[in-house]
C-alpha cells in the first residue's frame, strides 16, 4: 500500500474566523483490484494537524454505486488499532466516551444519500496518523467489459428546504433540514489547487485479453506486463479533489463465465456472467413492439451549457429512429416541470417537428424537482406504462424519499447522468428499481451519443419475464442471493450472485419470453475453491445493503415511527452482521489509548474542504451570505426555496402555435465546421417516419437513404459506437420495402451486396456532408461508386 511520506500542509484559511489553517487531510490515495464484477478497494487517509491544540477532524465522501464499508486500520508510529462493526448508537457511545476521556478515536458513518462521516478525533498537533479503510463497490457491466466510477469530491445536492452560504470569497456552504441528521457536509472551495492531494494506483482483473483502458476524468499510466491483470496509476504525481475517477475497460471478447466459487473458511460467493447475445437466438428475436416513450429532460441551473444542448440534440436524433408507430412525450424540469404535450403524440413528422422547436426553448434554470418529473413522464404513460428516459446530473438530497414515491406499474426508469461529481449510486438504484438501465458520463464525454445508445438497447429487450433455477449436484448446497432482473436489453449482461458452502456441479435453468414465444438455457456450472470467492460474496453484501437502506427514510434507527420503518432498520443491520459490513445501522469505531491522554476539554472541530466539481460554476451555486428562503438569483441552481413558490409543483403545457405540418425553422449551420458526430446526428434526426430519407423525387430518397445507411455503418465501425444502430436497422428496413427495390433488379443485387458488407462508401464524411446540404445524387455517380467498370 503505498505510504505517505514528507507531506507538506497547504494554506487554507478558515471559513468561520478567518485565520489560516494548516491542513489536516494531507493526501489521499486509492488503491485496490477491479474485478468484471466489482472492485475491492483500500482508501488511505493521511492526516497532520498544523494546530496548536487538539482537533476533531471531519471529512465527508460519497459512497460509489453498490458499496459499503468493511474496515479500517488507524495507524501511526509504532501503532495501529483495527476498528470494530457496533450498533449505530454503540458506536456513538464509544467514539464520544473515547473522545471525553482524552483519546484518539475514530467513527465512520453513514447517512442518507450515500454520504459518509469519516471522524478523527484528539489528533495531536503535528502527529502524523492515518486511516485505511476497506470498502467494496460495483461496476457498471457490459457484454465486454465494465464501467467503474470513483467519488474523489462531493457535488452540492439540490433540496427544497436546503439553504446555501458563501462565508468568505472562494468558499461555500450547503445545510440541509433536520431530517438529514447530523452528517457534516464539506465547504466547497473555488479553487481545489491547495487542498489535500488525490491518487490511485489500481489492479485490473483481466478475464479476456484487453481491448483498451480509458480514463475520461484523468490522465492515467496502463500497465499490462503481469499476466492477466493490468496496472492503471495516475500520471502525474497528484491531482486534485475535483472531480471523480471513471475507469473503463473492454475486452477483445465478451465476457462469461463464473467469477468466484468456494472459500476456505467461510460461505464463497460466485457470479455467473451470461452475455445478452447468448439469448438472441433466431427463434428468440428481440422485442420490437411500437414505443410508448418520455424523455424527461433535467434542465436546472447545473445542466447549463454542453450538457443541455447535447442532451437536446440527442433527443432529436431518437426521435429520428421512431416510427408513426410509436408514441412519445417530453417533459423538462427544474423546480417546476413543463410537458411538450398532455398526451403521448406519435412520432410522425409533424409531431417531430413540434418537438424540435419546443426544445429549442428549453433553457437552464432553477433547482432539480427530480421526482416530480419522473412523475409528470409517467402520467403521460399512463396505464398502458412504457418507457421513461430521464437526462439529469442526479443532484438532489433525499433520494431515499425519491426511490420511494416512484411510480408503481409497467413504467421502466432509463438513466443517464452527467457530471463530475457521482451521482451514479443513485441513479443505478433508481433504475433498478423498474428494471431500467443507467449509465453516468463525465462532461468530457459525448451525451449524445451515449443516449442514443441507450435509447437503442431500450428497444431491443431480448429477455422479459426471466426466472432463474438452479439444480446443485453432490455436497454443494448453492441458492442465488439476489434476483435476477425481470428484463434483459442489449448490450447487459445478466449476472447471477450467489452463495455456496462446498464444491460441486450446478445446473443453470434460465427460462425468459420473447414476441417469439418461451425460451430456456441450461448453463453447467463447477464451482470449486476461488481465491475471489470471499470478495464475491462481500460485493454481494454491499450490493443488498445498497438495496436495503435505499428503504429506509430516516436519520437513524430511533426516528423510526411505525412497524415498517422499523422492520427496514432491523433487515439493515441483519445484513450488516451477516456479511461483516457497515451500513447506516451498523458504524465502524476505533478507539486508541496513547501514553498520556487526559480528560480535558472538547477537541475543536475542522471540516475537510473540497474543490468543488470542476464542470460547476462557483457563482450559481453559492452567493455571500444568501439568507435562507431567498429568491434565487438568475441561474441559480434553486438550493434555496423561494417564497412565491407554489407548494404544489405545477405540470404546464407549453402552447407554441404552429400550422399542421409546418417544418420546424433550422439554424442555419456550416456543416464544414463541425464533427463528424454531430453531422451524424442531424442526419439521424432528419430521418422519415418510414424510415428513409426526404429525396426530391422517389429516385432520390432511394440513393440518399442507401447512402445514409451505409454513413451510419462507417460510424459505427470507425468511431466504435453503437449509438446509430437503430437509425441503421431503419434505413436498411426502408430498402428492403422499397417499390424501387422490388423492381429494379441493379438495387436488388446492391442492397444484396451491402448485406453482405461487400460495399464500403468512399469517404463517408463527405457524403455525410452532402447528404445534410441536399445535393442532388446523380445516377451514375452513385453506379460508379459501387460497380467495377466495364
Amino acid at each position: 500500500m503505498q505510504t505517505i511520506s514528507d507531506t507538506i500542509p497547504y494554506d487554507v484559511r478558515d471559513a468561520r474566523t478567518g485565520r489560516s489553517l494548516r491542513l489536516t487531510l494531507q493526501r489521499l490515495w486509492l488503491t485496490g483490484r477491479v474485478l468484471p464484477v466489482g472492485a475491492e478497494l483500500r482508501v488511505q487517509h493521511g492526516f497532520q494537524s498544523g494546530e496548536s491544540g487538539p482537533v476533531e477532524v471531519v471529512y465527508a465522501f460519497a459512497l460509489p454505486r453498490d458499496a459499503a464499508l468493511r474496515r479500517f486500520r488507524i495507524r501511526g508510529e509504532g501503532w495501529s488499532v483495527d476498528s470494530e462493526l457496533r450498533p449505530l448508537a454503540e458506536a456513538e457511545r464509544l467514539y464520544e466516551q473515547g473522545i471525553t476521556a482524552g483519546h484518539m478515536a475514530a467513527w465512520v458513518r453513514s447517512y442518507r444519500d450515500g454520504v459518509v462521516n469519516l471522524t478523527l478525533g484528539n489528533l495531536r498537533p503535528g502527529a502524523m496518523v492515518w486511516v485505511d479503510l476497506e470498502l467494496l463497490a460495483g461496476v457498471d457491466p457490459c457484454d465486454d467489459g465494465w464501467r467503474f466510477r470513483f467519488p474523489f469530491t462531493l457535488a452540492p445536492t439540490y433540496h427544497p428546504g436546503a439553504r446555501t452560504i458563501s462565508p468568505a470569497p472562494g468558499m461555500g456552504e450547503l445545510e440541509l433540514p433536520a431530517e438529514f441528521g447530523d452528517v457534516l457536509l464539506p465547504p466547497w472551495m473555488r479553487d481545489a489547487t491547495q487542498l489535500h492531494k488525490v491518487g490511485f494506483d489500481l489492479q485490473l482483473v483481466l478475464p479476456a485479453p484487453l481491448r483498451e483502458v480509458r480514463c475520461p476524468s484523468h490522465r492515467i499510466v496502463v500497465d499490462t506486463s503481469t499476466p492477466r491483470q493490468a496496472r492503471v496509476t495516475l500520471a502525474t504525481e497528484t491531482d486534485v479533489p475535483n472531480r471523480d475517477l471513471v475507469l473503463e475497460a473492454r475486452f477483445a471478447g465478451e465476457l462469461e463465465g463464473l467469477v468466484g466459487g468456494i472459500a476456505d473458511r467461510t460461505a464463497g460467493g460466485f457470479a455467473l456472467m451470461i452475455p445478452s447475445t447468448r439469448f438472441t437466438r433466431a427463434d428468440a428475436r428481440a422485442d420490437e413492439r411500437p414505443r410508448r416513450v418520455v424523455f424527461v429532460l433535467d434542465r436546472s441551473g447545473s445542466m447549463s451549457g454542453e450538457p443541455l444542448t447535447q442532451a437536446r440534440r440527442a433527443v432529436e436524433a431518437c426521435l429520428g429512429a421512431c416510427t408513426d408507430r410509436d408514441l412519445f412525450g417530453v417533459v423538462a424540469f427544474d423546480h417546476t416541470v413543463e410537458s411538450f404535450s398532455d398526451t403521448l403524440v406519435s412520432a410522425d413528422r409533424c409531431q417531430r417537428d413540434r418537438a424540435q422547436a419546443w426544445l429549442a426553448g428549453v433553457e437552464a434554470v432553477g433547482g432539480t424537482e427530480l421526482l416530480a418529473g419522473i412523475r409528470a413522464g409517467a402520467a403521460l404513460l399512463g396505464d398502458e406504462g412504457g418507457d421513461l428516459l430521464v437526462l439529469t446530473d442526479g443532484q438532489v438530497a433525499g433520494t431515499e424519499d425519491i426511490l420511494q414515491a416512484l411510480p408503481q406499474g409497467r413504467v421502466r426508469v432509463h438513466c443517464l447522468g452527467i457530471g463530475t461529481a457521482s451521482q451514479d449510486r443513485f441513479l443505478a438504484l433508481l433504475a433498478r428499481r423498474t428494471g431500467g438501465r443507467s449509465k453516468f458520463l463525465t462532461p468530457s464525454e459525448r451525451v449524445d451519443l451515449a443516449v442514443l445508445e441507450l435509447f437503442a438497447s431500450m428497444q431491443r429487450t431480448f429477455a422479459r419475464h426471466l426466472q432463474v433455477q438452479l439444480h446443485p449436484s453432490g455436497p454443494t448446497s448453492a441458492r442465488l442471493t439476489i434476483p435476477p432482473p425481470h428484463v434483459l436489453a442489449e448490450g447487459q449482461p445478466l449476472v447471477l450472485w450467489g452463495e455456496a458452502d462446498a464444491p460441486g456441479e450446478v445446473r443453470v435453468r434460465i427460462e425468459w419470453e420473447t414476441g417469439a414465444g418461451h425460451h430456456r438455457i441450461e448453463v453447467p456450472v463447477t464451482l470449486g475453491p476461488s481465491p475471489e470467492a470471499a470478495v464475491v460474496r462481500l460485493l454481494q453484501g454491499a450490493r443488498l445493503i445498497t438495496d436495503a437502506e435505499s428503504e429506509v427514510r430516516e436519520a437513524d434507527p430511533e426516528s423510526a415511527t411505525d412497524a415498517t420503518a422499523r422492520a427496514a432498520w432491523v433487515r439493515l443491520e441483519e445484513l450488516s452482521r451477516r456479511y461483516g459490513l457497515a451500513s447506516r445501522a451498523m458504524s465502524l469505531v476505533a478507539v486508541v489509548r496513547r501514553p498520556g491522554d487526559q480528560p480535558g476539554a472538547p477537541p475543536r472541530t475542522i471540516v475537510i474542504p473540497l474543490g468543488l466539481p470542476e464542470s460547476l460554476s462557483f457563482d450559481s451555486y453559492f452567493q455571500p451570505n444568501t439568507p435562507a428562503f431567498a429568491s434565487p438569483p438568475p441561474g441559480m441552481l434553486g438550493f434555496l426555496t423561494t417564497p412565491a413558490a407554489p407548494k404544489r409543483l405545477q405540470v404546464r403545457k407549453s402552447m407554441r402555435p404552429r400550422a399542421a405540418g409546418q417544418r420546424a425553422a433550422k439554424a442555419p449551420t456550416n456543416s464544414e465546421d463541425r464533427s463528424w458526430e454531430d453531422q451524424l446526428l442531424e442526419l439521424a434526426a432528419r430521418l422519415e417516419p418510414d424510415g428513409g430519407l426526404p429525396g426530391a423525387d422517389p429516385e432520390q430518397r432511394w440513393f440518399a437513404t442507401a447512402l445514409a445507411w451505409l454513413c451510419f455503418v462507417a460510424a459505427c465501425e470507425r468511431l466504435q459506437t453503437s449509438a446509430f444502430r437503430a437509425h441503421t436497422t431503419r434505413l436498411r428496413r426502408w430498402l428492403d420495402h422499397s417499390e424501387l427495390t422490388q423492381h429494379d433488379p441493379r438495387k436488388r443485387r446492391w442492397l444484396d451486396r451491402a448485406r453482405q458488407g461487400a460495399l464500403a462508401l468512399p469517404d463517408p464524411q463527405r457524403w455525410t456532408r452532402r447528404l445534410l446540404r441536399g445535393d442532388r445524387i446523380e445516377p451514375r455517380e452513385f453506379w460508379d461508386m459501387f460497380e467495377p467498370a466495364s
